[in-house]
C-alpha cells in the first residue's frame, strides 16, 4: 500500500512517497507560496494516506506518576494531568514507563506535548481541506526508540545523536530502553569540520544536565551513538575520545540504513530519512493527532475493509461457479458414459435374446407375474401351495385347459363368492369371528375348458366330475364347489337341440371354486382378500396371461 510521510521541521515540510521504499521528497516552505504549492499537491493526490512526523524544538518531555487505575478512570486521570502540565494539550500524549515498587505503587508515565500547535496548524488545515486520510501525528524522539532494537543496543544509559537537514542536532536519552528526555539544538553551520566540535560540546552539556537530574550512574558510562555521514564520522573520529564517563560510538548512516532494512544506498548526509523509514515500516498507534483530524483515515480503513470483503465474496462466488461448472461438465461426461454403457448392454441383451427360443408367454405378462410374486412374497402370502395341489390333481387330465385363476388368502371359506347378499356377508363375518383366528384359507376360482371337444357333453361332464374327485382325493382341499359345468343340467335350465350330426367345436367350459386350508402363516393385513395393492383380479390376470398358451395338462 502506497503512503506518504510528511516530515515537518522548522519552517518546512518534506513529503516522502513510500511504496515499499522511501523515495526522494517534495519540499514545501511554511510561507504563502509553499502552502499554495502544498495545497495543489494534495489536490492531485488526495486519497493516499499520510503520516506526519514532527521534529520541533518546541516539544516538552515530563515525567510524573498517576494512580494505578484502568479504563475510563485512567483516561480521565491522564487527560487531567496533561491539561495541568501543558498550557495547550491539543497535541499531547503519555507513555507508560514503569510501576513504582513502593508506596501506592503508582504508574510512572512520560508526558510529552507540542507546546506550539500553531506550527502545525497551516499544514493540518490543508490536509483537512482536501480530506486526506491522516493516520496520525508522530514525534521523532518517540519513533527513534525503534532504533535501539534494530541496532541491538544493550547499554542501560544511551544517547542517540543525529544531525537533521533543518540544522537541528537531535539528542535523545534512553534509560533501560525507555525514552526519558530529548532536545533539539539548532546549529548555525552544518559543515562537518564546523559541526563536529559543536556536537561534542552539546553532548557534554547534555551529560551534565542528566547528572543534575540524577539519571546517570555514579560509576557507569554514558554511551553516545552518533548517526553521521562519512565526512562527519571522520571529523568525530579525531576529536571524540572515550572517558570513564562517556563512550562514543560512530555509526555511518549507510550502515544504520542497512540494519533497519533500507535496501538501497543511503543518499543523504542527514538522518531524517532513517526515521521516516522506521515510521513507514512499522507505524505505531497515533501519538498526537486528535480524533477529529484522523476521521478520514478511519473512513479510508472502513472502505478498504469493505473492498476486501467484496473481493473475497466475489472470489468465493467465482470459485463456487467454477466448481459448479466443473461438476456440470463431469456430470455431462458421466451421463454420456452411462448412455454408451446402456446402449452397449442393450445391444448385448438383444443379441443374446435373439438366440433364445420363443417363449409361450409375452414378456410383459411374465413381468406382471414376477411383480405379483414379489408383492406376494413381501406380505408372506404365496399361492404356490394351492398351485401345487392343482398341478398334482391335473396329472392325467390332458384335455383340461386352465383359462383363468382367481386367488385370495382369507379367513373366510366363501370369500370369493361375489354374489352373496350383505346379510350373508354379515353372517359369514359373525361365523368367522367364532372360528379360530389363526385359521387361514387359500381360495381359488378356476376357469377352464375341455379341448378337444367334439360335442359330447356327457363325456365332458364325466371328465369334470373326475377332475373334481381328483382335487378332493389329495386331502388338502377342504372344499370343492362346481360353479359351472360344460352343460347346465339344473332344473331351471332349458334343453334344445336337433337330430343333425354336427360336431360342436366351441369347447366345453367349466368353473370350480377351491378352498385349501393353510396353517402357521400370518398375512400382513387382516382384511379378507387384501394383499397391499395386489388384488385378486391383478393376480388372476397376471397368472392367466402367463399361462395363456395354452398349457394343457399339469402346471409345471
Amino acid at each position: 500500500m502506497s503512503k506518504r510521510i510528511f516530515y515537518i521541521s522548522r519552517g518546512r515540510l518534506a513529503a516522502y512517497p513510500v511504496d515499499g521504499q522511501v523515495r526522494d521528497p517534495l519540499e514545501f516552505n511554511a510561507d504563502e507560496e509553499g502552502l499554495r504549492n502544498f495545497s495543489r499537491y494534495l489536490d492531485q493526490f488526495p486519497r493516499e494516506p499520510a503520516y506526519i512526523l514532527v521534529d520541533f524544538v518546541e516539544e516538552e518531555f515530563r515525567e510524573d506518576t498517576v494512580p494505578h487505575v484502568f479504563g475510563r478512570d485512567r483516561q480521565a486521570v491522564v487527560q487531567n494531568k496533561l491539561n495541568r502540565m501543558f498550557r495547550d494539550a491539543s497535541y499531547a500524549t503519555a507513555m507508560f514507563q514503569e510501576r513504582e515498587r513502593s508506596g501506592r505503587r503508582d504508574d510512572r508515565l512520560l508526558f510529552t506535548a507540542l507546546i506550539r500547535p500553531e506550527l502545525l496548524a497551516p499544514w493540518i488545515s490543508a490536509i483537512d481541506k482536501y480530506k486526506v486520510p491522516l493516520a496520525g501525528v508522530y514525534s521523532l524522539p518517540l519513533v527513534s526508540g525503534a532504533l535501539l532494537k534494530r541496532l541491538k543496543v544493550t547499554a542501560s544509559h544511551v544517547v542517540i545523536v543525529s544531525l537533521q537537514s533543518s540544522g537541528g542536532l537531535r539528542q535523545t536519552f534512553f534509560l533501560e530502553g525507555r525514552l526519558k528526555i530529548s532536545r533539539l539544538a539548532l546549529l548555525g553551520d552544518l559543515r562537518p569540520e564546523r559541526a563536529a566540535p559543536v556536537l561534542l560540546s552539546e553532548i557534554e552539556r547534555l551529560r551534565r544536565y542528566l547528572n543534575s537530574l540524577r539519571l546517570l550512574p555514579l560509576n557507569g558510562p554514558l554511551d553516545v551513538y552518533f548517526l553521521c555521514s562519512p565526512r562527519l564520522q571522520a571529523e568525530l573520529a579525531g576529536r571524540a575520545h572515550d572517558t570513564p564517563n562517556t563512550r562514543h560510538h560512530l555509526l555511518a548512516l549507510e550502515e544504520v540504513a542497512r540494519r533497519i532494512g533500507m535496501r538501497k544506498d543511503y543518499p543523504d548526509a542527514f538522518a531524517e530519512r532513517l526515521f521516516v523509514h522506521l515510521l513507514a515500516r512499522t507505524p505505531p498507534q497515533n501519538q498526537y493527532a486528535p480524533k477529529r483530524q484522523t476521521r478520514y483515515f478511519s473512513l479510508y480503513n472502513a472502505r478498504r475493509t469493505m473492498y476486501g470483503a467484496s473481493v473475497l465474496g466475489l472470489m468465493a462466488l467465482l470459485g463456487g461457479s467454477g466448481y459448479n461448472v466443473v461438476n456440470g461438465i463431469n456430470a455431462r461426461e458421466d451421463g454420456r458414459t452411462e448412455d454408451r454403457q446402456a446402449r452397449f448392454y442393450e445391444e448385448r441383451y438383444e443379441r443374446a435374446r435373439s438366440g433364445l427360443p420363443e417363449t409361450p408367454a409375452d414378456s410383459r405378462d411374465m413381468q406382471r407375474v414376477v411383480e405379483a410374486v414379489d408383492e406376494l412374497q413381501r406380505f408372506r402370502q404365496s399361492p404356490f401351495d394351492l398351485l401345487g395341489v392343482l398341478s398334482d390333481a391335473m396329472s392325467g387330465f390332458d384335455r383340461i385347459v386352465i383359462d383363468e385363476l382367481e386367488w385370495v388368502n382369507s379367513a373366510e371359506v366363501d370369500a370369493l363368492d361375489r354374489n352373496a347378499s350383505s346379510n350373508r356377508d354379515r353372517g359369514r363375518r359373525d361365523a368367522a369371528a367364532e372360528q379360530d383366528a389363526t385359521q387361514r384359507y387359500q381360495l381359488a376360482r378356476v376357469h377352464g375348458h375341455i379341448e378337444p371337444f367334439a360335442g359330447d357333453y356327457r363325456e365332458a361332464l364325466e371328465l369334470v366330475k373326475r377332475f373334481e374327485a381328483s382335487l378332493r382325493a389329495g386331502g388338502r382341499i377342504v372344499d370343492v364347489t362346481v360353479e359351472s359345468l360344460p352343460l347346465d343340467i339344473g332344473s331351471a335350465a332349458r334343453l334344445s337341440g336337433d337330430t343333425e350330426q354336427v360336431a360342436n367345436t366351441a369347447g366345453a367350459t367349466f368353473a370350480l371354486r377351491l378352498a385349501l386350508r393353510t396353517a402357521g402363516e400370518t398375512p400382513a393385513e387382516s382384511t379378507p382378500g387384501a394383499t397391499s395393492g395386489v388384488t385378486p383380479e391383478v393376480i388372476s390376470e397376471a397368472l392367466a396371461g402367463a399361462m395363456a398358451g395354452p398349457f394343457p395338462g399339469a402346471i409345471p
